[in-house]
Parts: structure tokens; C-alpha cells; sequence
């Protein structure tokens, strides 16, 4: 019996590829066996699919890029700041040392991916499905997870202060070494794992979602109305 899977499995990439130094972008064009570089910021360009690539230094800063397509592919030292990538599917992708602010990952679907040492900042991720995915050493502050489905998702050492997960689904997520304060709809990450020293700051959210107060004072609310009756 094969051993049940833990972690994202890695892209495959061929041994050797050949050097291409901002390609040009077509709607439905496929990029294949070759290593991207340059700066494609700003362009637009829907049903792309790259298999089988590294992307590396380069820059698609405001591009859309709908219903992309990552197959394989290691993407390192890649600006994706405020990119449009609603609807996109990532399969076996490894993003390293990116910066994604304000990146727009809407709808999509993420299976065996990994980031590790990126900034997704204020990223919008609303009703993403993400399984098998490992976040390491990422600033998700401010990113919405709103209506996801996470299997299998750790979040290790994140910053992920006023992150978003009302709605969400989640089966064997981990937040080990992160950072939770402030954190919105933690109601809704039942089941999932976290250390001993997150648990204040996630039980008050907790806590507050659902409208309970901590006060350690026994005297009458002021704002409550007396007892009009008499004594």
C-alpha cells in the first residue's frame, strides 16, 4: 500500500531548458520546456498554459492573466503585485522569494503547491479550493481566504494578522508558528491544529465571533436599564 501523501508534491521539470527572455503572450498560447525571464507587466491575456517551466526574474505587475494554467512549473524572484489570475488552476507549482501583493487568486483551484519566503499581502483568494498546499515564511496579512476549501493546508511562520476565513472549509489545516492576531472568521477553522501559545489570541476571536464577552467585572453593565422595582 503507497504511503498516504503529507505534503505538496514537487514540479517535474525537464533537465534542460532552453532560455527565453520576455516571450510573447497570446491568449490560449502554451509555453512549454523553457525558462521565462523579463518584464510582461500590464499585459492581458486570457487561457494561458505553461507546463513544465521556471519562471524567474521577471514581472507581470497589473497583468491579467485569467484562467491561467501552472503545470510544473517553479516560479522564483517573479512580481505578480496586483495580478489578475481569477479562476486559475496551479498544479505541482513552487513559488520562491515573490513578491504578490494585492495578487488577485479568486475561484481558483491550488493543488500541490508550495510558497515559501513571498509576500501576499492584502492577496484576494475568495472561494479558492486548496489542497495539499504549504505556506512557509509568507506575509498573508490581510488576505482573504473568504469561502475557501482547505485540505491539507499548513501555514507555517506566516504573518497572517487580520487574514479572512469566514466561510471556509477546512480538513487538516495547521497554523504552527504563525501569527493569528486579529484574525477574522476563526470560527469557521474547526478541526484544524494549532501550538499552545496561539490559543489566546484565536480562542478571543473565537470568542468575540460569536459574541461573548470577557469582563472580569461583576458589577451591573451601566448601559443596562435598573430594576424598577422596588427592593
Amino acid at each position: 500500500m503507497a504511503p498516504a501523501q503529507t505534503a505538496p508534491r514537487p514540479p517535474r521539470l525537464p533537465t534542460d531548458l532552453r532560455s527565453v527572455d520576455t516571450p510573447v503572450l497570446d491568449d490560449d498560447v502554451l509555453l512549454s520546456d523553457m525558462l521565462v525571464c523579463g518584464d510582461l507587466s500590464g499585459g492581458e491575456h486570457a487561457d494561458v498554459l505553461i507546463e513544465r517551466c521556471r519562471i524567474a526574474n521577471a514581472a507581470f505587475i497589473g497583468s491579467g492573466l485569467p484562467r491561467l494554467r501552472l503545470i510544473d512549473v517553479v516560479v522564483e524572484n517573479v512580481d505578480l503585485s496586483g495580478a489578475d489570475l481569477d479562476a486559475s488552476s496551479l498544479s505541482r507549482v513552487e513559488f520562491r522569494n515573490c513578491r504578490m501583493s494585492g495578487v488577485i487568486f479568486t475561484r481558483c483551484r491550488f493543488a500541490d503547491v508550495t510558497v515559501t519566503d513571498c509576500r501576499l499581502d492584502r492577496a484576494n483568494l475568495r472561494m479558492s479550493e486548496f489542497r495539499f498546499v504549504t505556506f512557509e515564511d509568507v506575509d498573508l496579512s490581510g488576505g482573504e481566504f473568504y469561502g475557501g476549501a482547505l485540505e491539507h493546508v499548513r501555514f507555517l511562520d506566516c504573518n497572517l494578522a487580520g487574514s479572512e476565513f469566514s466561510k471556509s472549509r477546512s480538513v487538516g489545516v495547521r497554523f504552527h508558528g504563525s501569527n493569528l492576531l486579529d484574525l477574522k472568521g476563526a470560527q469557521y477553522l474547526g478541526g484544524s491544529t494549532i501550538e499552545m501559545s496561539q490559543a489566546l489570541s484565536l480562542g478571543l476571536e473565537v470568542l468575540s465571533a460569536l459574541d461573548i464577552t470577557v469582563d472580569d467585572d461583576r458589577g451591573p453593565d451601566p448601559e443596562e436599564p435598573r430594576d424598577p422595582r422596588p427592593r
